[in-house]
């Protein structure tokens, strides 16, 4: 696993094994969710541009059994991280999960997560050439725009298909603009770590 280190922030990243997350069931069942209306009529305020969310949705990421593999892969990612390793995995809990896919042009407000959450985990479940950054933005405002920072405000984190990256919910991020004509779709786990 790498660690990022940028702005007083660490964040941790890593890449799943093709064979995890690459398989039609999952990837079929992910369309499927993300193809209702509550992820059509559901565009979340850091969006600028097309793009489909499940937030706040009742049915959502791990209420399908095609995602459990890929999650246990995620749960053994975020227990061999320092902080969490003397944890029992069990002691994981997902407070909210849920699917975004952005489209050509479209991009990511700054923002952070709870303050009530231990961490976030964000799974790049496909990730088409030229497709979007996730960018860590030094003492980035909620509802900023990226492009209002200079160049050493801003670092960027390249992603492809099967990349996850693990951070605290005070991290501020954006996503840069998405260039491709081919969608990018990730799932997003907020967890806390019981004791």
């Amino acid at each position: 696993m790498e660690i990022i280190k940028c702005f007083g922030y660490e964040l941790y990243k890593s890449q799943c094994d093709k064979l995890v997350y690459n398989n039609s069931e999952l990837l079929s069942a992910v369309d499927k969710l993300l193809s209702t209306e509550h992820a059509k009529l559901n565009n979340p305020v850091q969006r600028q541009g097309n793009a489909l969310s499940t937030v706040s949705s009742d049915i959502n990421v791990l209420h399908m059994p095609e995602t459990h593999p890929l999650f246990e892969w995620i749960v053994s990612q975020v227990m061999t991280i320092k902080e969490y390793e003397t944890k029992n995995r069990y002691s994981l809990n997902v407070t909210r999960h849920w699917a975004n896919r952005i489209f050509k042009d479209c991009s990511g407000l700054c923002h952070t997560h709870p303050p009530r959450v231990d961490g976030v985990a964000i799974f790049y479940l496909k990730v088409p050439d030229n497709g979007s950054e996730l960018v860590i933005i030094d003492n980035g405002t909620d509802g900023s725009k990226y492009l209002d920072y200079t160049k050493e405000k801003c670092h960027y984190i390249s992603v492809k298909s099967g990349t996850l990256v693990i951070h605290k919910p005070n991290v501020p991020h954006a996503v840069s603009i998405h260039n491709s004509e081919d969608p990018r779709t990730c799932l997003i786990f907020e967890f806390t770590i019981e004791e």
